[in-house]
């Protein structure tokens, strides 16, 4: 693994030294070699990255109380902005008993300029997933999508638009590999106020979903889903909602109690920014519900209270605690309850 994070900083590194050298030797490079738009290529490129290292401990009902510390992400993401029209983003990701350390986004970008068109691999425009908690939302559980896409995005003022096109990870049985799922994403998004509403054409192809619909890839039908969205902020307080509905999958693919199951989550979340102690804070409550979903092993609801301090310039601790509620035992859960509780030291550059 260690391979795969080394090999993105030492590329970065040796092109900072060559740079340099470049700079104080009063050296020049021939007319096309190492610039871009008459630049050296490092003066184009933007690093940032997310280090998420995590305490947690979880106890069922009836059952033992488990803990570990784990590095909960590591993100490093690189801009490059070509020219005025073509921009590229690279990004690498490692969650640590989650995800090996891999490309988790790479496109290309070109501004014509009333909208944007991108090409490559991405998360669609398929929810919000907006949250002051440490834990992701159900309805991302549910929803987030990646995928190669060809993507056409805009804005008219405050209207954001997006739609696009991709292949998918499922197949509909009797169908050959195609690009024939399609998003489109229609929002409206100005100071203090972002609503929307996405649509996918087949919601069986989010990540979660695919991997546990009963035969991937093949499925028997497509389903398509919905998402509505509200992130609203007042002064210091933000208000949070995302409901995420889908159609009624086939009963091969996905049931709930012998039938096809209908998947529905939502997300309403409250939370204040405040001064602590001369550190920037934030207190949150959310609360989380899911509907026939516990063929995907999520909880039917989830209450979460988080408060998050701002302890230097981009480091924040936050500290979490979580009560869930599965599904009952004739409704495909465990009816068991647990709790949780996190405490997690975010870096990010």
């Amino acid at each position: 693994m260690f391979r795969y994070i080394v090999f993105p900083i030492c590329l970065l590194l040796v092109g900072i030294m060559t740079t340099s050298a470049y700079a104080k030797e009063g050296g020049s490079h021939a007319p096309g070699v190492g610039k871009i738009g008459g630049d050296h290529w490092a003066d184009r490129i933007t690093v940032s990255g997310l280090l998420e290292a995590e305490y947690g401990q979880t106890s069922v009902d009836g059952g033992a109380s488990e803990s570990d510390i784990v590095l909960a992400t590591v993100e490093l993401a690189f801009e490059a902005k070509l020219n005025d029209k073509v921009s590229t983003h690279l990004s690498f990701l490692y969650e640590e008993g989650d995800t090996t350390y891999e490309v988790d986004e790479g496109y290309i970008a070109y501004n014509m300029g009333g909208f944007t068109i991108k090409m490559g691999q991405m998360y669609v425009p398929f929810g919000s997933y907006e949250t002051n908690v440490i834990s992701d939302p159900l309805t991302l559980e549910i929803g987030e999508t990646r995928d190669s896409a060809l993507m056409l995005e805009g804005e008219a003022g405050s209207l954001q638009y997006a739609a696009y096109l991709f292949n998918g990870v499922t197949l509909k049985t009797g169908s050959e590999e195609a690009v024939d799922k399609m998003g489109l994403r229609l929002a409206f998004v100005k100071e203090g106020m972002d609503i929307g509403v996405d649509y996918i054409s087949n919601i069986a192809d989010t990540a979660t979903v695919s991997s546990n619909v009963t035969s991937t890839p093949a499925i028997q039908t497509e389903v398509s889903g919905m998402v509505l969205h509200a992130n609203l902020t007042f002064g210091s307080l933000h208000v949070i909602f995302e409901n995420l509905t889908s159609d009624k999958f086939d009963a091969a693919d996905l049931s709930f109690k012998g039938n096809g199951a209908e998947l529905s989550a939502t997300n309403m979340e409250v939370g204040y920014d405040f001064n602590m102690g001369g550190m920037e804070s934030t207190f949150a409550v959310a609360m989380q519900t899911t509907e026939e979903a516990s063929g995907l092993g999520l909880p039917e609801s989830r209450m979460l209270i988080a408060l998050s301090m701002k302890l230097q310039k981009d480091t924040a601790l936050s500290f979490e605690y979580a009560t869930s509620s599965d599904y009952s035992i004739a409704d495909g859960g465990t009816g068991a309850d647990s709790t949780s509780i996190t405490a997690q030291l975010a870096v990010g550059f």
